[in-house]
């Protein structure tokens, strides 16, 4: 019997080493949530990825894993990211070196009263740990680690305070920002993958925003060059958490911090459009009763997307819910009216101005032809409803009018959106102003919305079932001859 084995030990003892055997196998047993997973996948097309998120959501955890995969070789069978088939140099990034030791080294070696080995990297791979000159104890300054294409892969922990030079001179293949980093520090650090083969640049990031709207955060949100993306994470896609952990855990935030604690969401002060907590808004997803009232707000695009916003109205407690969206870039009417038939043909269409423009090939205008397609489209444009007396159409498009109803809504429990919805709550969420002026960017599903819940009054319950034709039969005498027979048929009215 080892000594670790002893009886005389106890049960913690043998708990505490059980535990240890588990950590040294993190890696075989991390399965990634959707986000994560999504996250992951985008590996494959995205130069730049950011999982902006929620703390304490598994973002770091996230790319801890990736980062080994890389290193190690060791890649899953569900495994839909990069895959690199040869060994790997990568750096990553934290902001200082005491911050690098307690989250990057740590979720990739294991605490060090643990034993390196009870993280993402197993003891089996790692062959050599070079530890940082500095007044950080026990902080690591690389990780040699056996590839299983043959030789070692490098992992180089670098840090913010280091400054930009640090970061200069080598090619690597990969670099893993953890915690924003500085403008000059993430340009520098992407450089540095720009000749990896076969890919080229391949950088990945993971952190809440809780500085706002940096240059980093506004380039991959709001400009948003080709081959970047950013999924968000908030508290509710982490499933290690219950519901009532999650609320008390909100709670538990500072007002002026929960969301982007919770949700991930950059801090934009008084810049935010919509201010009322998500939690208020989300619910679950319910059948929806014949004798609710639909209808499809639609805001058309090309170079950004076209989307639609479907919403059931109960009319018996005034209650407006977003059950459904759609949204899709350079896509022709051709193509997206089956996306909005789809969800029954029958629902009326309401749509802005814009669909009043001619195509310059056919000369039709825009809504004409999703109407020719078979979309339901309303006969007129979406205005607010008309003063009384008024002709309909004369109500005026205010933006600003059509917000505030959602918001007086939002605020007295009137609008709802099943959870279901991901895209929706994504653009809730970064939905802002920039000096008084509502930034139309990444504002597709909430104009959607909003163009549906302006045109509400031209909402339609769903069409009865058509019910089939009662069998229609004569009764003939067969005295009365074949003439005498076809001359009764054609007066019951069996041919016509």
């Amino acid at each position: 019997m080892t000594p670790d084995l002893d009886p005389a030990h106890g049960n913690a003892a043998l708990a505490a080493l059980i535990e240890k055997l588990l950590a040294q196998r993190a890696l075989e047993f991390y399965q990634p949530y959707p986000k994560q997973k999504e996250f992951h996948r985008l590996g494959t097309t995205i130069d730049e990825r950011l999982l902006m998120a929620a703390n304490q959501v598994g973002k770091t955890v996230c790319a801890s894993r990736e980062t080994a995969y890389h290193a190690t070789g060791r890649y899953p069978d569900w495994w839909e990211g990069q895959r690199w088939t040869r060994r790997t140099v990568g750096w990553t990034g934290s902001p200082t070196g005491q911050t690098s030791r307690d989250t990057v080294q740590r979720l990739l070696l294991g605490r060090t009263e643990d034993g390196w080995g009870t993280g993402a990297i197993p003891e089996a791979d790692i062959f050599d740990i070079k530890r940082a000159s500095g007044s950080v104890p026990n902080q690591v300054e690389s990780i040699i680690v056996k590839s299983v294409f043959g030789g070692v892969s490098t992992i180089t922990l670098k840090t913010y305070d280091q400054g930009r030079l640090r970061w200069q001179g080598e090619s690597i293949d990969y670099v893993w920002y953890d915690e924003e980093p500085p403008e000059d520090i993430y340009s520098e650090g992407k450089t540095r993958t720009q000749a990896s083969k076969p890919r080229g640049t391949f950088v990945y990031m993971t952190f809440t925003p809780l500085l706002g709207m940096t240059s980093v955060v506004n380039r991959l949100t709001k400009e948003k060059p080709a081959r970047t993306q950013v999924i968000g994470m908030t508290i509710h896609d982490a499933q290690h958490y219950t519901d009532e952990e999650r609320a008390r855990i909100i709670a538990g935030y500072l007002p002026h911090e929960r969301e982007a604690r919770a949700l991930g969401i950059p801090v934009l002060g008084s810049g935010r459009v919509f201010t009322i907590p998500e939690e208020e808004l989300r619910c679950e997803p319910v059948a929806i009763p014949a004798f609710w009232y639909r209808i499809n707000g639609m805001d058309f695009g090309w170079d950004h997307p076209t989307a639609n916003a479907w919403l059931a109205w109960d009319k018996d407690n005034d209650i407006i819910y977003v059950y459904a969206v759609h949204r899709q870039r350079e896509t022709t009417p051709l193509v997206y009216a089956a996306a909005i038939k789809a969800r029954g043909p029958w629902i009326p269409v309401a749509w802005p101005h814009d669909g009043l423009q001619h195509d310059k090939g056919s000369g039709v205008q825009l809504a004409q032809q999703y109407k020719a397609q078979g979309v339901n489209m309303l006969k007129m444009r979406a205005t607010h409803p008309p003063l009384p007396g008024k002709e309909e159409g004369s109500g005026g498009f205010g933006v600003e009018a059509g917000i505030q109803d959602m918001i007086d809504r939002m605020q007295t429990g009137r609008w709802k959106v099943f959870r279901t919805c991901a895209d929706w709550f994504d653009e809730y969420r970064m939905y802002h102003r920039k000096d008084g002026l509502i930034v139309k960017e990444g504002d597709d599903l909430m104009a959607a919305s909003r163009i549906g819940n302006m045109m509400k009054r031209f909402a339609k319950v769903a069409p009865a079932p058509a019910r089939p034709a009662a069998p229609r039969f004569v009764v003939t005498d067969p005295s009365m001859g074949v003439l005498g027979s076809l001359a009764l048929m054609m007066l019951a009215g069996l041919f016509l």
